[in-house]
């Protein structure tokens, strides 16, 4: 039951009481968290007086044994004056106190009677907190990379947070408000997975595991787990692929890995890139299951617990798209650092990607609860995508995709004219669609044809109503209709 800013609770007490205390912390902490408020005893010298000290040490314990809560205990200044200052979490599930239920509103402790508890029991069953806005009430600021803090943040790199109150303050507001932290200082599954060097302390699974497979399924030959923060695990795991499981040239000593098998070789690094951004960005993190990235000597996949809307095809993936992320406060922080653009571009660049570097264009697959993406890396391999095998015989095993919606529709308006699309006017049909700025030089490079042969498909493509040029021919676009 989370609070917003506004409305946490505060209660102030001139000293700790357990009995009063204990009951303000169990009402507190129903309420959705916030704090308690205590007079300490401080010296001229602004040094903490032996008493004051020892219930700084001795408040959180008292507290865990009594409601298995989590609290903090910190010396502040408030109006002027030093006070110890209680940071209560808010409770996932209503909590009581030696059997009674509390609950602080209004400035006031109120104990509960059944027809009252009953409410509460039921906002708590209909509130329904997402995944990446719930607190891990184990953790605090104190436990996140400062380094990842203060550049998401913007605050300076040198400065003492145990000093400057007001820098820390900052910090906690600008957190807050990107849902990487609640009001009470305790960081969100969003924050620990963005800002922790650890997260898979507190989020089972937040890894990804990368497996090589040869030419067969089963035990893996070798094999990885990645660990860090999101950004540290996209970064080491490219890095892994690429130096250990897709090395550019086959020794002695990667003799089971890539090449063995010939055909098309490693894939687009910026598409591999994306393509392990994009599902750590939209995975399903309750779920407790790493990515796993499996290596064949034909092939590389990437699957993740998630999925885009039950609605989407694979066709509507590959087609434009709004951005309809599974975890939208993580994917607007990683927006803020540059990480992504959060248009619901990053299918749209693998496959361009592929296309530029003259590799097959990967196969997306959807299944009840899963996205897997996989790039072919062998030429006689059935995973070859679409477009670059539409001539597949009819009596062939079926490949594991769907044509994307533009090819389907571009087919049916040929034949409906009573005429037919050559494999170059599907190609370059399919590269529009994906950019819709892409110029007929780049589009002959990358498919190796000439410009007027380019030129020739822009023409029949239009005369069949499927594209449309929308401004002048120099800085206009092409638009699939």
């Amino acid at each position: 039951m989370a609070a917003s800013d506004a409305s946490l609770a505060i209660a102030r007490r001139s000293s700790w009481r357990d009995e009063e205390c204990l009951e303000l912390v169990c009402g507190i902490s129903n309420a959705g968290g916030g704090r308690l408020i205590l007079d300490a005893d401080v010296d001229s010298r602004g040094a903490v007086k032996r008493r004051t000290n020892r219930m700084m040490k001795a408040i959180p314990g008292i507290i865990a044994q009594s409601l298995s809560l989590t609290c903090a205990v910190e010396l502040v200044l408030d109006s002027g004056r030093f006070c110890l200052e209680v940071v209560i979490p808010p409770s996932p599930e209503p909590i009581s106190y030696h059997g009674s239920f509390f609950f602080f509103r209004d400035g006031e402790n109120h104990e509960l009677d059944d027809e009252a508890l009953d409410r509460l029991l039921q906002r708590d069953m209909e509130v329904d907190t997402k995944w990446e806005l719930r607190p891990v009430v184990q953790a605090s600021i104190d436990d996140l990379n400062m380094g990842l803090v203060t550049r998401f943040t913007g605050a300076s790199r040198d400065t003492d947070l145990t000093q400057d109150l007001d820098e820390l303050s900052a910090i906690e507001l600008t957190l807050r408000h990107a849902g990487l932290m609640t009001g009470v200082g305790t960081p969100t599954n969003a924050g620990i997975l963005l800002l922790h060097d650890h997260p898979h302390q507190y989020i089972p699974g937040a890894t990804v595991r990368i497996g090589f497979f040869g030419s067969h399924g089963g035990t893996p030959i070798f094999e990885d787990e990645v660990f860090g923060s999101l950004i540290e695990q996209v970064h080491t795991t490219v890095e892994l692929l690429f130096d250990k499981y897709l090395p550019e040239e086959d020794t002695k000593t990667t003799s089971y890995r890539l090449g063995t098998a010939g055909g098309h070789g490693r894939p687009p690094r910026d598409a591999v890139h994306e393509a392990v951004l994009n599902a750590l960005a939209h995975k399903n993190y309750d779920s407790g299951t790493p990515i796993q990235v499996s290596v064949f000597t034909d092939r590389l996949c990437i699957d993740n617990v998630g999925r885009p809307p039950r609605t989407w095809t694979v066709a509507a993936l590959l087609g434009r798209h709004t951005s309809r992320p599974n975890n939208p406060t993580l994917v607007a922080a990683l927006r803020s650092l540059g990480i992504i653009d959060g248009w619901g571009n990053g299918i749209s660049s693998i496959r361009l990607q592929c296309m530029e570097a003259g590799t097959p264009e990967p196969l997306f697959e959807l299944r009840d609860d899963e996205t897997m993406i996989c790039f072919p890396m062998d030429s006689d391999s059935l995973l070859a995508a679409s477009v670059a095998r539409p001539d597949l015989p009819s009596n062939a095993p079926q490949v594991r995709t769907e044509l994307p919606e533009v090819q389907l529709t571009a087919r049916a308006r040929a034949q409906a004219h009573d005429t037919s699309l050559t494999l170059n006017d599907e190609k370059v049909l399919a590269m529009i669609d994906i950019d819709g700025r892409l110029t007929a030089p780049r589009i002959a490079k990358n498919l190796n044809i000439s410009e007027s042969t380019v030129r020739r498909s822009f023409r029949r493509l239009r005369e069949l109503g499927l594209i449309d040029r929308i401004g002048s021919d120099k800085s206009g676009f092409w638009q699939v209709k």
